[in-house]
């Protein structure tokens, strides 16, 4: 009985150590019985306080047109069971975590899995048909990963490598990291980023997309309104619009359209299609384009550009209510985008201007002047065919309010005409003021001659002048001047033109020409209209001259600091030439306005993307910028329209932060990363039981740790390296991320220089390459031993960018070697256990979770003896081995240290307690080992009383130890 009592519990203790118990599991079948478990039914949903599944091999079955929701998380054991079919549902109000679940116990043919907050899967190695709805979904963590169905998530989507997704994927921002195959639409609210090695069929939509280096195959348009950016060897095979394109070194290749705001294209990066620039280009040219790609504008492998494709709405005319048959007329025809015309169509047009039949050609601009010239006296009507006008021509008479006019030119044979000196006047011009005139003239068409000849010479006549202001929704500010005189009632220079005007006498020549200069302190389209009421008066003439800013200047707002991809401002003044603001600047129709650009400073590589909006007030533009990369950038102000100010093909001068006059100056930034995003090593295997936190023992330098700088579009800053990065350590804090753990310290960078002896940081400047940084150390307590500490690693850099709230979390333990003394025969096999062990915090077990850490058996080191003694080691399993020792045959009893030699992997001798050396000779008391290279698992030994020794112990052989010994009581006598 007693034996057989014996074998019952020996057997119980065998399940028990195997890991759980003999009997098969049960299954909770949720299809229609009232109750399962402790779940209750209603109509088809089973509500469940919490997974039903109470043993390790549980198994969980949910039929098709059932919904299984339990209100708390879920998280799943690898032995337990999951199946799935047609419409069954799985939710959880919290964390659903089925990830842990081995491929072989997992069989979800079709259904829904519902996550109120975190949804994990592919821990292992997974196969599933299933949609997918949660708040975050972390899908896959390096396993083979496999679902078919669509994922949305209301927060981020995070796709692990080597997962392949059949199936549309929606979030915030979504990442896929490297060897991933997306086949289905991707959106993302924010952004979109894939690693390398990836493969994606379908349509990717989101702000801002990153496609990083390298070798990823899009097929599929892309639509980031933001920006768009392709790594070296990625390629896209399909259509994109974005705000900014840029695509890096070398052979980055978009194969179709690109609609883009500004494009740069770094070596060998190609868009073998057209770029459509939406702010339009010139004939020919790629103005939106910075052509860094080795290959020419307009050759086989270069860049070939037109103007933005918004559709044409109409065409405009504007013009003067009068001519003449003496000289031609300009007009302004402009290629409308919407029916208000503030915005122009930037395509190109060809058009037929009636009544002289003429063609006029429209740039991308939009708008063109030319030239008419009237043959016949009367009235003309003007008007626009083009085989592309959608709608009827709208006619706008300069000086009116607003469009509408009749389109009728009222051109006479005789009168006055008055015309520009050149096409555009500079405001407040100080370089050339006398360049700047009028000059009214009186002309006749003689019929005999056929040719316009002077009414009259050599006279002076009292000629009343008035200004008005054309193509503009908003009243002027301030006067035109004639001879320095303000054509206002007041002769006020601030006042605005006011219908009244002045008159002056005017001296004609011999050839009836009077000519006089005219200023304008303001921006835009002026009228100005002669009208003489003497006797035999020629009468009234109109000249519409255009006075264009002087100069940009740019400055920066009230930013307190620059970070990458948060806004900043800067500001843009148009001014005269006596440095006030043209305040009618922007409020042309359609409007004018500046565009800034980026230069590079430190780096100067090209790398990083302007993301730009603006608005104008009174002369001013105020832009909200981001800049996508780190490091320093100048401004540069330039106008925006191609053909010049108004068409004119006159532009202000360009305007720059840089304060050097050569070079770059650097005056926006230093901008920083946003945040670092730090990832703990995906092949390390030691962790925690039950889960996949990373556990390390205290000093182990095994620790590997990526920190990768990111700006706030969750792209990666690849400025951020050498001497454009910044130190970076690393601070330990408690789980949650508040409490800074100051029991220990991380390893310094390994590039420090023997001579440096100060140096603290964890990576070093120069360790960054493209934005990513790789520290392999060690975490090391400051006390030994010390109980487990989960240690969050945080990382932050000398200007104080730090890393985002993903931040990994290791166990640290104190760790130790552990053998013990032991006894045997003089001839048989002596079988010794070693144990890796850590401290609890009241005492020392064994580690069964380490599969990892392992010695061979060069490392035991023996006490000097006359007889051989072989060693064995068996391989390390779950934290123990057994080390042998095996005595010479004949050997004598004796006993013999031995202890495990765990210094650097090179011949020596250990540092145990065992080891003497001796006095005046090379002879130790301990013949040297190979160490095992493990020195962080040396501990005290208090039989000598050192703190961090190899452990040592003694080999005893002939001699059993007393608890062998076949006696069960002996009295002793003393005396």
């Amino acid at each position: 009985m007693l034996l057989r009592r014996l074998h019952s519990l020996l057997i119980a203790f065998m399940l028990f150590a195997a890991g759980g118990r003999a009997a098969a599991g049960t299954t909770y079948t949720f299809g229609g019985n009232a109750t399962v478990g402790s779940c209750t039914l209603a109509g088809a949903t089973y509500t469940c306080a919490a997974l039903p599944l109470t043993q390790w091999d549980d198994s969980m079955i949910i039929a098709s047109g059932y919904t299984v929701k339990i209100t708390s998380n879920v998280s799943f054991e690898s032995t337990q069971h999951l199946a799935m079919s047609g419409s069954a549902v799985l939710s959880s109000t919290g964390d659903l975590d089925i990830g842990g679940i081995k491929g072989s116990n997992l069989n979800i043919a079709s259904g829904t899995l519902v996550a109120g907050k975190t949804f994990t899967v592919g821990s292992q190695t997974q196969d599933l048909t299933a949609n997918i709805q949660a708040g975050y979904a972390k899908l896959g963590s390096g396993s083979t990963l496999t679902i078919n169905g669509n994922v949305t998530a209301t927060g981020n989507v995070d796709i692990a490598s080597h997962a392949t997704i059949t199936g549309a994927i929606t979030g915030a921002a979504v990442t896929a990291a490297s060897g991933v195959s997306l086949y289905g639409n991707i959106t993302g609210s924010k952004s979109f980023t894939l690693g390398s090695g990836n493969t994606v069929v379908g349509d990717i939509t989101a702000p801002v997309v990153n496609l990083l280096p390298s070798d990823s195959n899009v097929t599929g348009n892309i639509t980031a309104t933001t920006s768009l950016e392709l790594g070296s060897s990625v390629r896209v095979k399909g259509n994109v619009v974005t705000g900014t394109l840029t695509e890096d070194s070398s052979e980055a290749i978009i194969d179709g359209n690109a609609t883009v705001d500004s494009a740069v294209l770094q070596w060998h990066g190609r868009v073998t299609q057209t770029i459509y620039c939406t702010g339009g280009t010139a004939t020919g040219k790629c103005d939106c384009v910075t052509n860094n790609s080795g290959y020419q504008v307009n050759t086989a492998s270069g860049p070939h550009c037109e103007g933005k494709t918004v559709p044409l709405d109409h065409f405009t005319i504007g013009y003067d209510k009068t001519a003449s048959v003496c000289a031609p007329a300009k007009v302004t025809v402009t290629a409308c985008a919407n029916a208000a015309c503030t915005a122009t169509y930037g395509g190109g047009a060809s058009v037929t201007l009636a009544p002289t039949g003429q063609t006029v050609a429209v740039p991308a601009s939009g708008v063109v002047q030319a030239d008419v010239a009237y043959t016949q006296a009367g009235t003309n009507v003007l008007a626009i065919s083009s085989p592309s006008t959608p709608t009827p021509t709208v006619c706008w008479r300069n000086g009116d309010a607003a469009p509408g006019a009749d389109c009728q030119v009222n051109v006479v044979k005789s009168g006055y005409l008055l015309t520009p000196a050149r096409s555009a006047f500079f405001a407040e011009n100080q370089v050339q003021p006398d360049k700047d005139t009028l000059t009214l003239a009186a002309v006749r068409y003689d019929d005999t001659s056929k040719a316009c000849v002077p009414i009259f010479g050599n006279v002076s006549r009292n000629v009343t002048f008035t200004c008005g202001y054309a193509k503009t929704a908003t009243p002027g500010i301030l006067p035109v001047r004639l001879n320095g005189i303000a054509l206002n009632a007041t002769q006020n220079t601030g006042a605005a033109c006011d219908g009244t005007g002045r008159t002056m006498s005017l001296t004609f020549d011999a050839n009836g020409k009077a000519t006089f200069p005219i200023q304008y302190a303001d921006a835009g389209q002026v009228t100005v209209t002669a009208t003489d009421n003497g006797p035999n008066s020629p009468g009234s003439a109109t000249a519409t001259p255009i006075f264009v800013p002087v100069a940009f200047r740019v400055g920066l707002g009230a930013n307190s600091s620059y970070v990458a991809g948060d806004p900043f401002t800067a500001i843009v003044t148009a001014v005269n030439g006596l440095g006030a603001t043209t305040r009618k600047f922007g409020t042309e129709s359609p409007a004018e306005s500046a565009v800034l650009a980026a230069v590079g400073c430190q780096p100067s590589n090209g790398n990083g993307l302007l993301g730009k909006s603006s608005t104008i007030s009174g002369g001013v533009q105020t832009f909200a910028l981001t800049w996508s990369e780190v490091g320093t950038i100048d401004l540069a102000a330039t106008l925006a329209n191609s053909d010049g100010y108004l068409s004119s093909g006159v532009r202000p001068a360009a305007a720059t932060t840089n304060t050097a006059g050569t070079g770059c100056t650097g005056a926006a930034g230093r901008f920083i990363p946003a945040y670092f995003k730090v990832t703990a090593d995906p092949d390390w295997k030691r962790t925690l039981s039950g889960g996949t936190q990373l556990q390390y023992y205290s000093g182990e330098p095994a620790m590997k740790v990526t920190v990768t700088a990111y700006n706030r579009g969750n792209g990666v800053t690849y400025n951020y390296a050498g001497g454009d990065a910044r130190d970076v350590t690393f601070a330990a804090f408690d789980t949650a991320g508040s409490t800074p753990v100051g029991n220990g310290r991380f390893s310094r960078s390994a590039t420090y220089p023997v001579s440096d002896t100060t140096g603290k940081a964890q990576l070093r400047a120069n360790d960054f390459v493209a934005g990513v940084g790789t520290w392999t150390g060690s975490y090391t307590f400051t006390t030994s031993p010390t109980a487990p500490t989960r240690v969050r690693v945080r990382a932050t850099d000398t200007d104080n960018a730090s890393s985002a709230a993903a931040e990994p979390v290791f166990m640290v333990r104190s760790g130790r070697v552990h053998i013990a003394n032991a006894y045997g025969n003089t001839t048989g096999l002596l079988r010794i256990p070693v144990n890796i062990e850590f401290y609890t915090g009241q005492t020392w077990v064994r580690n069964y979770e380490d599969t990892t850490t392992t010695f061979a058996s060069t490392a035991v080191s023996l006490g000097r003896t006359l007889n051989a003694i072989a060693v064995t080691l068996t391989p390390f399993a779950n934290g123990a081995a057994t080390l042998g020792l095996t005595p010479a045959a004949n050997s004598a009893g004796a006993s013999v240290p031995f202890a495990i030699n765990l210094g650097a992997p090179v011949p020596g001798a250990n540092t145990s307690c065992y080891y003497v050396a001796a006095a005046g000779t090379a002879q130790s008391s301990m013949v040297d080992s190979t160490g095992a290279g493990l020195p962080f698992l040396r501990s005290a030994d208090p039989s000598c009383g050192k703190t961090n020794v190899d452990p040592s112990a003694m080999a005893t052989f002939g001699i059993f130890a007393p608890e062998t010994k076949r006696i069960i009581h002996m009295r002793e006598v003393y005396r």
